[in-house]
C-alpha cells in the first residue's frame, strides 16, 4: 500500500505544515501554553505557521498525516505539550492550550492500542477500490469482524470516525508494527454501509480484491522525500521543538539540516527481494490480501477539535467570565424584578429536601432569571448527598420557564440516572400538567443507553418513529381524520349498502346501531392513539391552536361514543342524527394552502350537552379544519428528527453527544446549560456544549475529589489535559453550594471520607441513622458495614478486544462473597440490605 503522491491529496504531511520562521513557529505554538497567564497575548502568526495550519485542518487530516513509527514515538510531541494555566487572557489562548495536549492524547490513545493489537477485533479485507481519484478515499469492503480466537466477534461493529490499521498480515505486537510499517496504512471510516465502508487513508492504498495477483508499484512520492532527506513533517516538528526552547536562529539552522533522530534514508533498490517484502518497489509475486484491525474511535476527539477551532474565533460571554478570577459568586441583579430565595423555596415544599438543597436550587433559579448578565454556579455534591434528586427538581423548574435547557453528563449512564429520576419525578408529583413530554427529549446511541419502558417515553429515536407513522399521509393523522369525518357524513349510506351486500349473501344484518358502534369506535381509537402520540411526543408549542383542537376532539369523540351507545338510543333515532345534509366541501382540498394561523378558533361550545345532533355537528366541522391543518416539517426521518430537537425544552444528552445540536438554525436557542458529573469531564470536552450559541447560564454539579476523567497519555496528564472546568473553577475560588446530608453510607462507611474530604461538614441523614440500616447475614467482622479485603497472587489481563483489564482472581472471591450472602439472606426474614 502507498502513501498518496498527487497534489490533490495534499502531498506530504509536510507540506502543509511548513513553516519558514520557527520562531514564529513556537510563538504561534505556545500561545496560552505557558505557565505564567500574565503572559502577552500572542499576535496571530503567518497562514504559514504550522500551528495556524492545524488550526485550519481537520483531526483527521493531522492524524492521518502521521506515520506508524511517530505514531509510536512516545517523545513525538513530547516538547509541543505545555501546561494549560489556571487563567487565560483571551478566547484564543484558552482554545489554543488544549490544541497540543488533545493531539498528544490521541496520538497516545492510537499508540496503545497498536502496543495490545492481538486483542484488537480484525476483518479480512475483501477489496479496495478508490472512490475519488487524488483525494485518498477509498471504498473497502470487509469479512466478517474475528475475535482475539479468531471466532466471531459481535462485540465490535465498525463506525463513523474509528481509526483501523490496515496490513499485509495481523501483528502480534508493536514490534511486528515496526517492521511492516512502511506498508501500513491508517484510515478513518467516514461512513459505514454494511461490509463496506468509505475511509480516508494515510497512504495511497493498492487498490485490489483479496486473492488477485499484485500490480507493480514504483517509489511513490513520500518515499522518494524520505530518500532525499525531506521528510518534512518531521522537520517541522523538530524546529518547533528546538525553537520551543531557544530562539537560536544557528540552532535552527543546524537542525534543519540534520536528519530527523531514528530515521534513514532509504537506499536505492539494490535487492527486489527484500524490498519486495516491503511492499516499497519492484514487482511483486504474491497474492493481494490484507487485514484490517480496529485501533480507536475519534468521534469525541474530533467534535473537540472542532469546537475549539470553532472557538477561537468567538467571543461567548459565559466562557469570557471563567477565564479568570473575576466571577467568584452569583450576584443578585437589580435590574430584574426576580423571586427571592424564600419565595422560590416556598414553592419547592412538596419535594421534601433538606436546606443545603434549597439553597442550591433556589441560588441557580434566581441566576437563570436574569438576561442581564450570564452566570455560573457551582453545587458541590458528595456521594450519597441527593445530588440526582436536586438536578431533577431544577430542571423542573426550569422547564416551567420559557428558555431552553441542556442537561449534559460525561457518560451515558450519568445521563439516564437524571433523565429517570425527572420522569419519577413528574409522575409522582403529578407535574404533567405543567409541560407535555414531548417538551423533553433525550438522544443518543440506543446500543449504550440502553433505554427502558420509561425512558422511551422521551427518547428521540422512538419519539420519531412514531411521529413519522402519524406525519403518513396513508396511515397516519390525515388518514385518521379522514376516515372517521367520512363515516359520520356518510354513516347511514354505508350502512344501508352494507346491508345490500349482505341481502345477497344470506348474512344475518346488524341493526344500524351495532354497525355504527362497532365502526365508529375502530376509527376513533386510531384516531385518538394519533392525537395522544401527538400529546406526548411534540412539544405543545409545535401545533398552535391546533393542540386545543385535537383535544377538543378527543373530548368530543368520546362524548360521541357515550351518547351514540347509550341504551335508550334507538336506530330511528340513529337515523334521525345522521339524516343526509348539504355536501360538505372535501376535507383534503387546501390541504396545502393552510397553515396553523389560517385555522378558525376552536369552537365555543360546552361538550358536556346531551344533544346527539349537535355534538355530531360540531365533531365534523372541528374535523374538517383539523383536516386541512399542514404540519411544521416534511415527511422524513431528518425532518421529523429536526423538529423534535429544534422544539424541546429540555434536551438530554452527553457533553459530547451535543456536538449534534450545532447544524440546527433558525431555532430559539438554548440558554441554559447544566452539566451532571462535570468533575469528571475534561474541561476541552466541556467545551462542546459551551459553545453552542445563546448559552447564557451554566449549572455545574459534580464532586472534584472523586475520580477525574481518564487520560491516558502521562504527557497530557502532566499538563493538566484531564482537569475538569469544575475543578479549575474550584481552584480559583468560585463559590461552591455544598449539598450537606448523605443519604447512602452507614455512618461508619461516611466517617472516613467525611473527615479526610469534606473538613466533616456532610451529615449524616435520619435513614443512615436508624439501628435496622445494618444488616449482617453473615457472621465475622469482616462483613461489617465496610471491608477491605487483599487478594493475593491475583493477576490482571486484558479482555477480548484488549481494551480493558479484568482480574478473574478478584471476580471469583466476590462471587463467592455473594453467594454467601444470598443463602444468609435466603435465610433470614425478607428485608432490605443497604451497601454503603
Amino acid at each position: 500500500m502507498r502513501r498518496p503522491n498527487d497534489a490533490g491529496s495534499g502531498g506530504d504531511p509536510g507540506d502543509r505544515m511548513r513553516n519558514d520562521d520557527p520562531a514564529e513557529s513556537s510563538r504561534a505554538f505556545d500561545d496560552g501554553g505557558d505557565d505564567d497567564p500574565q503572559q502577552p497575548t500572542p499576535t496571530r502568526a503567518s497562514s504559514g505557521d504550522s500551528l495556524w495550519q492545524w488550526r485550519s485542518q481537520g483531526l483527521s487530516e493531522v492524524v492521518l498525516s502521521w506515520s506508524v513509527d511517530q505514531i509510536l514515538n512516545k517523545d513525538l510531541l513530547r516538547n509541543k505539550v505545555s501546561k494549560i494555566p489556571e487563567t487565560f487572557n483571551s478566547m484564543e489562548q484558552y482554545m489554543t492550550s488544549f490544541f497540543g495536549p488533545l493531539l498528544e492524547e490521541v496520538r497516545d490513545d492510537m499508540s496503545s492500542s497498536m502496543e495490545v493489537i492481538s486483542g484488537a477485533p480484525y476483518a479480512k479485507v475483501l477489496s479496495v477500490n478508490a472512490v475519488k481519484k487524488g483525494k485518498g478515499l477509498y471504498e473497502i469492503k470487509l469479512d466478517r469482524w474475528m475475535g482475539v480466537s479468531g471466532s466471531g466477534t459481535d462485540g465490535y461493529r465498525p463506525k463513523a470516525a474509528d481509526v483501523l490499521l490496515i496490513s499485509e498480515t495481523r501483528p502480534a505486537n508493536k514490534s511486528d508494527i515496526l517492521k511492516q510499517s512502511k506498508s501500513c496504512v491508517i484510515v478513518w471510516i467516514n461512513k459505514v454501509q454494511g461490509n463496506k465502508m468509505t475511509v480516508k487513508a494515510s497512504r495511497w492504498m493498492e487498490t485490489g480484491a483479496d486473492g488477485d495477483e499484485r500490480q507493480q508499484m514504483g517509489v511513490n512520492k513520500y518515499e522518494k522525500l524520505y530518500t532525499e532527506e525531506l521528510d518534512k513533517s518531521w522537520e517541522i516538528l523538530d524546529q518547533e521543538a528546538t525553537a520551543l526552547k531557544s530562539r537560536n536562529s544557528s540552532i535552527n539552522e543546524e537542525i534543519r539540516k540534520e536528519p530527523p533522530k531514528g530515521r534513514k534514508p532509504l537506499e536505492k533498490c539494490s535487492d527486489l527481494k527484500e524490498l519486495n517484502e516491503t511492499g516499497m518497489c519492484g514487482n511483486s509475486s504474491r497474492r493481494w490480501s490484507f487485514y484490517a484491525m480496529h485501533l480507536t474511535n475519534m468521534v469525541t476527539y474530533d467534535r473537540v477539535w472542532v469546537v475549539l477551532r470553532r472557538g477561537l474565533t468567538m467571543d461567548t460571554k459565559v466562557i469570557l467570565n471563567m477565564l479568570g478570577k473575576n466571577n467568584n459568586a452569583i450576584r443578585h441583579c437589580n435590574y430584574c424584578s426576580n423571586k427571592s430565595h424564600e419565595e422560590i423555596k416556598d414553592e419547592l415544599c412538596n419535594f421534601k429536601l433538606n436546606v443545603s438543597q434549597l439553597n442550591a436550587i433556589a441560588s441557580c433559579i434566581s441566576a437563570s432569571n436574569c438576561c442581564h448578565r450570564s452566570s455560573v454556579g457551582l453545587v458541590w455534591g458528595p456521594p450519597g448527598t441527593g445530588k440526582t434528586t436536586t438536578l431533577a427538581v431544577t430542571l423542573h423548574m426550569l422547564l416551567m420557564k420559557k428558555q431552553r435547557i441542556l442537561a449534559c453528563a460525561p457518560t451515558n449512564m450519568a445521563v439516564l440516572q437524571v433523565a429517570s429520576r425527572l420522569i419519577g419525578l413528574i409522575e409522582d408529583f403529578s407535574l404533567s400538567h405543567h409541560y407535555s413530554f414531548g417538551d423533553i427529549i433525550l438522544y443518543g446511541n440506543k446500543d449504550r443507553l440502553h433505554i427502558g419502558k420509561e425512558l422511551s417515553k422521551i427518547y428521540l429515536d422512538d419519539r420519531v418513529k412514531k411521529l413519522l407513522r402519524c406525519f403518513n399521509r396513508e396511515v397516519g393523522w390525515k388518514h385518521c381524520v379522514d376516515s372517521v369525518l367520512k363515516f359520520l357524513k356518510h354513516c347511514t349510506s354505508r350502512y344501508k349498502l352494507s346491508l345490500d351486500i349482505q341481502a345477497s349473501s344470506d348474512e344475518c344484518s346488524p341493526t344500524f346501531k351495532k354497525y355504527f358502534t362497532s365502526n365508529f369506535s375502530s376509527l376513533a381509537k386510531e384516531l385518538v392513539a394519533c392525537i395522544d402520540t401527538f400529546f406526548n411526543h411534540l412539544p405543545a408549542d409545535t401545533l398552535g391552536k391546533n393542540f386545543d383542537k385535537m383535544m377538543f376532539v378527543k373530548s368530543l369523540v368520546h362524548k360521541v361514543q357515550q351518547l351514540f351507545c347509550a341504551d335508550d338510543l334507538s336506530d330511528d333515532d340513529l337515523f334521525t342524527i345522521f339524516k343526509p345534509s348539504d355536501e360538505l366541501s372535501d376535507p383534503s382540498i387546501g390541504h396545502h394552502d393552510l397553515t396553523d394561523d389560517a385555522t378558525e378558533d376552536l369552537p365555543d361550545h360546552d361538550i358536556s350537552l346531551d344533544n346527539p345532533s349537535e355534538i355530531n355537528s360540531i365533531c365534523i366541522k372541528t374535523l374538517m379544519d383539523l383536516s386541512k391543518m399542514r404540519f411544521p416539517c416534511e415527511e422524513n426521518e431528518s425532518s421529523v428528527r429536526d423538529l423534535c430537537l429544534k422544539q424541546a425544552k429540555l434536551i438530554f444528552c452527553t457533553a459530547s453527544g451535543s456536538f449534534e445540536l450545532f447544524r440546527l438554525q433558525g431555532v430559539m436557542p438554548i440558554s441554559i446549560l447544566v452539566v451532571d458529573e462535570a468533575a469528571q469531564l475534561k474541561e476541552s470536552e466541556s467545551l462542546v456544549p459551551l459553545l453552542l450559541p445563546g448559552i447564557e447560564h451554566v449549572l455545574l454539579i459534580g464532586d472534584e475529589n472523586q475520580l477525574s476523567s481518564l487520560v491516558k497519555s502521562k504527557i497530557a496528564k502532566d499538563a493538566d489535559f484531564g482537569r475538569s472546568l469544575y475543578e479549575r473553577l474550584c481552584t480559583m475560588g468560585y463559590t461552591k453550594h455544598l449539598l450537606e446530608v448523605q443519604y447512602r453510607m452507614h455512618p461508619c462507611i461516611n466517617k472516613f471520607p467525611n473527615a479526610n474530604f469534606y473538613g466533616n461538614r456532610i451529615l449524616d441523614g435520619p435513614s443512615v441513622k436508624q439501628k435496622d440500616y445494618t444488616k449482617n447475614y453473615l457472621s465475622g467482622s469482616i462483613y461489617g458495614a465496610y471491608s477491605f479485603i487483599h487478594i493475593e497472587n491475583d493477576m490482571e489481563m486484558l479482555d477480548d478486544l484488549g481494551q480493558s483489564l479484568k482480574n478473574m482472581v478478584e471476580v471469583a472471591v466476590a462471587a463467592n462473597i455473594i453467594e454467601r450472602l444470598a443463602k444468609g439472606i435466603s435465610k433470614s426474614s425478607p428485608i432490605t440490605c443497604h451497601v454503603g
